[in-house]
């Protein structure tokens, strides 16, 4: 029966959390009923490949995963997971780039219906990122059945039962990687063209030159991220890779923090309006409170990773011994 339990797997890991034991428990008790009737009809105990036949019959498991899902008349139930987790982190990145305008107005002593006219545009701002975000997957969902996987597949490409669960399934990874490649491309862009993070704030307010002299730290450490979501939704019971991405994101994460802890000013007023300097000064010093926060948040999940790979390695290395 490994081969039932590897499908059963492979079916909870495309399942939401929510409902993975309850739909396992189901799938688990139908097949099982399908294996006694064809035992019982032939008398005999069912052959691997006959077991496998029966998991074939029952599809992909990402698709058999994908019919429990709510139906959607715009945006099916295999999609619909990966678009609001999109959309949420869309809306956030709208938030940011209004704030930040906003900000950078009240910084440069602008009238406050100057700076508050700047942030009653995040309304028309976030319901553009609702109709784009929504076209795209809608487009994807009447698309999609093209892109589909045709023809059988094969179950002995299933993986290996394994104890320790994934903490993503392959829908919350996609959305990660979408999430992942949005946010480095705007804020990677908003690094060389500020409009994209200041908005018109950017006549007042800009970043010191620190930023873009990090910029190719930034670069790295997204490409890093990114790939390692592949790598996870690849090989999703790769605990070591896991491990070994809490490492080093927390690594890259705490140079960039303590390189700009080390500059006075991390934002520049672009007048000479004299309210300017004091403003900014503040948002300084803000900032810097913020990035000591973070070094402090990065060094201890530098130690747990170290710890989790250290436990993880003698952890494996005495089963290999066991298994001799």
């Amino acid at each position: 029966m490994d081969w039932i339990e590897r499908y059963l797997q492979a079916v909870k890991f495309a399942l939401p959390k929510s409902q993975q034991e309850d739909i396992t428990r189901e799938l688990r008790d139908s097949i099982l009923s399908q294996v006694e009737e064809r035992e019982s009809a032939l008398g005999r105990a069912l052959t691997e490949d006959e077991q496998l036949d029966i998991l074939r019959k029952m599809g992909r498991p990402t698709e058999l995963a994908s019919r429990y899902g709510k139906r959607q008349a715009l945006i099916g139930a295999s999609l619909l997971p990966i678009y609001w987790k999109v959309l949420q982190i869309a809306l956030l990145v709208a938030l940011v780039a209004v704030a930040g305008s906003t900000l950078a107005l009240a910084a440069a002593g602008r009238p406050i219906n100057e700076s508050l006219q700047a942030f009653l545009r995040l309304p028309n701002a976030a319901l553009s990122v609702f109709a784009w975000v929504t076209l795209v997957f809608a487009l994807c969902e009447y698309f999609g059945a093209g892109f589909r996987p045709k023809g059988a597949w094969d179950p002995r490409q299933l993986p290996p039962v394994t104890k320790e669960r994934p903490t993503r399934t392959r829908t919350e990874l996609i959305a990660q990687f979408l999430v992942q490649t949005i946010f480095a491309t705007w804020w990677l862009t908003g690094l060389r063209y500020e409009y994209l993070i200041f908005g018109p704030g950017i006549a007042y307010l800009h970043f010191a030159p620190i930023w873009l002299t990090l910029w190719p730290l930034f670069l790295l450490t997204a490409i890093v991220d990114i790939s390692f979501t592949l790598a996870l939704f690849i090989r999703p019971y790769w605990t070591q890779g896991r491990r070994l991405n809490s490492l080093v994101m927390s690594a890259l994460s705490l140079v960039a923090v303590l390189i700009l802890l080390q500059t006075p000013e991390l934002l520049l007023a672009s007048h000479s309006l004299s309210q300017a300097p004091a403003a900014v000064a503040g948002l300084n010093s803000a900032l810097h409170l913020g990035l000591i926060a973070a070094a402090i948040v990065n060094v201890v999940k530098l130690a747990f990773a170290v710890g989790k790979l250290i436990v993880g390695r003698i952890s494996d290395a005495q089963s290999a011994i066991v298994g001799l």
